[in-house]
């Protein structure tokens, strides 16, 4: 597992200013379907949205589903963002679980 966390990092540094506005955007929009009435701050989403695409494309590199995806380079954007809001919103619902927002 520590390996597949350095590829993801690895991946990551391919272009972070891309990487890290898609966390931000997937992360507010994770956190605002989880808690519609929540404050719309920076630093929760930017937080969320990081956990969440780390935790998705660890998911994709651990079973294997990346070689599937390179398949189809027009639409990696497309699945790195799905990705990313499909963790974040698993971030976001268990940090509301924990602690209501």
């Amino acid at each position: 597992m520590p390996e597949i966390a350095r590829e993801v990092f690895a991946y990551f540094q391919g272009n972070p200013v891309l990487y890290a506005a898609m966390a931000f955007i997937a992360g507010f929009l994770a956190h605002k379907t989880v808690a519609r009435d929540a404050s719309s701050a920076f630093i929760p989403s930017a937080i969320i949205g990081a956990v969440g695409l780390f935790l998705g494309q660890f998911v994709l590199l651990y079973f294997g589903l990346r070689e599937y995806l390179d398949k189809l380079p027009e639409f990696r954007l497309f699945f790195d963002f799905l990705t990313a809001y499909i963790g974040s919103f698993i971030v976001a619902t268990l940090i509301h679980f924990i602690k209501p927002l």
